[in-house]
């Protein structure tokens, strides 16, 4: 008996809070904004109409309780002030409760930028996403988490995530960030504007009309915004426990989007060319029932210049293509790298590997970004390479590049098209497989042959050639001239004459 009590306990429990849609009288808001800094801070001001306020109004609006929010904007926006407002706000959350937590500002790897950020004292400046878990894990006794992040490198949410996931697998945690978390985010608030559309019931994000606002099509309608009016791939994910059919919003009755006979529907973005011929990003708001014009609003632009434009006025956003696999020069801040494509989303997004570095400025670009070689060779071959082609695995130990020199490292794992490695001093990297090349096979190894080989106590790999080739050592001549030393063969890798 008291098993079936227990039982319609959690059925009552989760038919009240934890069902398939968003209850806001049952949800806390923790929301930071930051768009001015001291000017000991260096960092960049976010000028014009800001847009925090009003996704707090929404949110109000759709229910959530004001004192069940808190909203540090600028100077309240503190490292010490975030991290006591969270835990006090998560403390009062029981279960079944849904939080919210939302920043809007300077981000970067894995951290947000407070008011109150020093230079100085960076470390001790920033708030760290990782801070988020241990903050919500003493006390936050809800069961739905959403992370949202309007900021440079705001996928770093997804750590969280996956940290909930590993430590407590019963909270469904939703990550909605502006920006995957190599990349930097626009300055304007689109994905701001977007999160207030969906909280609002936008009916354009209905797409399948049954008058509710699923996750994967709120998913939907934030990555094509991001896409097609910032150039932006945005970061959404769901953990394993979330379900992609709850509910965030139910549409108003009456405001359902119809269906449109011509080639396009209302919510598609497009290329839409306005009355002095220009193209610009733009959202199809309305159309005629017989698809003959369509009431476009011009991404950037104040809603007076929304007009109706017919078909020959609209146009996919087409972008280059790249090749995954292909070396090209990509832009970085005026300056054009050799890079790599190691993976692609779409035929839109390509994720890049700056060849000679290590990973950590590895990014997503669009095609526009990036040119072939001018001239044949003008990307030189890398200085030193392995002898036969080589296909990485996980767990084999390597030569690996770090910028021009070579260290011994171990193969961990696959991102995005790069291989992690762990150098022998316990840091990481991300390279692709030419800046790989295997250690040598003892039975391949012959006197002659010029290899890399570990010198000293750091892992370092120095040229030179084999000399003799004992049981289990190989006596390796120094290209610079050194003496020659006895190299162990898991320390050596053969290279090309």
């Amino acid at each position: 008996m008291k098993n079936l009590l227990f039982g319609l306990l959690l059925l009552f429990v989760a038919a009240a809070y934890g069902g398939p849609e968003w209850q806001p009288a049952h949800t806390f808001v923790f929301s930071a904004s930051i768009t001015k800094w001291p000017e000991k801070a260096g960092l960049i001001a976010f000028p014009g109409t800001r847009y925090d306020e009003v996704f707090i109004k929404q949110l109000k609006t759709a229910g959530v309780p004001a004192e069940n929010i808190v909203f540090l904007q600028d100077s309240a926006a503190t490292h010490a002030a975030m991290r006591t407002s969270l835990a006090s706000l998560a403390a009062r959350c029981a279960p079944g409760d849904t939080l919210i937590f939302c920043f809007q500002g300077h981000g970067g790897r894995k951290l947000l930028y407070c008011y109150d950020y020093d230079p100085a004292r960076s470390d001790e400046t920033v708030f760290h996403m990782d801070e988020i878990f241990p903050i919500l894990n003493k006390s936050w006794k809800g069961n739905r988490l959403f992370l949202i992040g309007d900021c440079c490198c705001s996928g770093s949410l997804r750590s969280v995530l996956r940290q909930f996931e590993q430590k407590r697998p019963d909270v469904r945690v939703a990550t909605l960030a502006s920006v995957a978390a190599p990349n930097s985010s626009t300055g304007n608030w689109t994905f701001t504007e977007g999160l207030i559309r969906a909280f609002a019931g936008d009916p354009i994000i209905d797409r399948n009309h049954d008058g509710q606002l699923t996750m994967d099509e709120i998913e939907r309608f934030l990555h094509d915004q991001m896409k097609y009016k910032e150039d932006q791939l945005a970061s959404l994910a769901l953990s394993a426990s979330f379900e992609k059919e709850f509910a965030l919003r139910t549409v108003a009755p009456g405001a359902s989007v119809r269906e449109i006979r011509g080639p396009h529907q209302i919510g598609e973005v497009l290329s839409a060319r306005d009355s002095e011929g220009k193209w610009y990003a733009s959202e199809i708001l309305d159309a005629k029932p017989d698809g003959s014009s369509y009431r476009v609003h011009y991404a950037g632009w104040d809603d007076k210049w929304n007009e109706w434009v017919d078909a020959t006025r609209l146009r996919p956003i087409a972008k280059g293509k790249l090749n995954v696999g292909q070396h090209y020069e990509v832009q970085w801040q005026k300056k054009w790298y050799p890079a790599t494509i190691t993976k692609t989303v779409e035929d839109y997004f390509y994720f890049v590997h700056y060849e000679g570095y290590e990973g950590e400025d590895d990014e997503w670009i669009t095609a526009e970004r990036a040119r072939v070689p001018r001239q044949k060779g003008e990307i030189r071959d890398p200085e030193f390479a392995a002898p036969e082609q080589y296909v990485p695995a996980v767990g084999d130990t390597v030569a690996a590049q770090w910028h021009t020199d070579w260290y011994r490292a171990r193969i961990t794992g696959l991102v995005k098209g790069t291989f992690v490695v762990r150098y022998d001093d316990q840091t990481t990297g991300k390279l692709v497989a030419d800046e790989l090349i295997p250690v040598a096979k003892p039975a391949d190894l012959k006197v002659g042959e010029r290899v890399l080989a570990v010198w000293g106590t750091q892992g370092q790999m120095y040229p030179g050639r084999v000399q003799a080739v004992g049981p289990q050592r190989a006596t390796v001549r120094w290209e610079d001239g050194s003496a020659p030393t006895k190299v162990p063969f898991d320390s050596i890798a053969r290279i090309k004459r």
